[in-house]
């Protein structure tokens, strides 16, 4: 497909979104067809945030990986957070090479744990909204993109930032209110947990576990599980 036509299939794809859920089913299919292994659409942070928990957006990053790097801190100071404050332009990244000046420590740690979940290389696009708020999309995976290749992911970045923007924009959520027996069901599913196991870990039966994921998903206005974790996390009804 010649390029120009291309970059109009995909402007007109992203328009049509409806939903975070939608947007996260296209990164994801996007990350496959990539031949790569996770995406993140966060905002960048302000000064004040220290966890990748709190500027994510959608991202298939495995709960486990973002809760370690939170627990080691491993946001405060990161070289590829400094790099996009300081600059718009997108970057392949090597994650030993990016991490070279990091304190031995937190070095050894961070490149260990990308190179545990196959993200080790990769790409960062740096965006911002209507309103002038800056985020940023990453794909990562076992390799770095050509000119081309970046080019084409800075133009989708670009596209399904704004939209996301106007999709939180113009999104209106009445207060829902949750048992807590629900939130745990609901934490447990998004770390991964299938229902015979949250059935063990809360004392409930399959059914009753069942029946209270059943009752979030109604609640969120989702028709799948997976729906209903992405609709939480984006928002903050539950961390993980």
């Amino acid at each position: 497909m010649p390029l120009e036509a291309e970059f109009n299939r995909i402007e007109e794809v992203a328009a049509g979104f409806k939903t975070h859920y939608e947007v996260f089913k296209y990164m994801k299919r996007l990350t496959q067809d990539l031949g790569m292994t996770a995406f993140l659409i966060m905002t960048l942070p302000s000064v004040d945030v220290v966890e990748i928990g709190a500027t994510k957006i959608i991202t298939n990053w495995p709960a486990e990986m973002v809760d370690y790097y939170d627990a080691h801190n491993l946001l405060v100071d990161s070289p590829v957070i400094r790099r996009m404050l300081r600059s718009t332009s997108p970057f392949n990244y090597d994650v030993e090479a990016i991490n070279t000046d990091r304190g031995e420590g937190k070095k050894s740690t961070v490149i260990g744990l990308f190179r545990r979940y196959g993200m080790e290389k990769g790409a960062y696009f740096p965006v911002h909204d209507a309103a002038a708020g800056r985020g940023a999309m990453s794909i990562s995976g076992s390799r770095n993109f050509s000119m081309v290749e970046m080019a084409k992911l800075l133009f989708i970045a670009t596209l399904i930032y704004d939209r996301l923007s106007q999709l939180t924009l113009n999104e209106k959520h009445k207060p829902v209110a949750f048992t807590e027996s629900e939130l745990d069901c609901l934490r447990l599913t998004a770390g991964g947990r299938k229902s015979s196991e949250i059935a063990k870990l809360l004392n409930l039966s399959e059914n009753a576990v069942n029946n209270q994921i059943g009752s979030v998903i109604r609640k969120l206005g989702c028709t799948t599980r997976t729906q209903a974790v992405v609709s939480a996390l984006r928002l903050n009804i539950i961390r993980v």
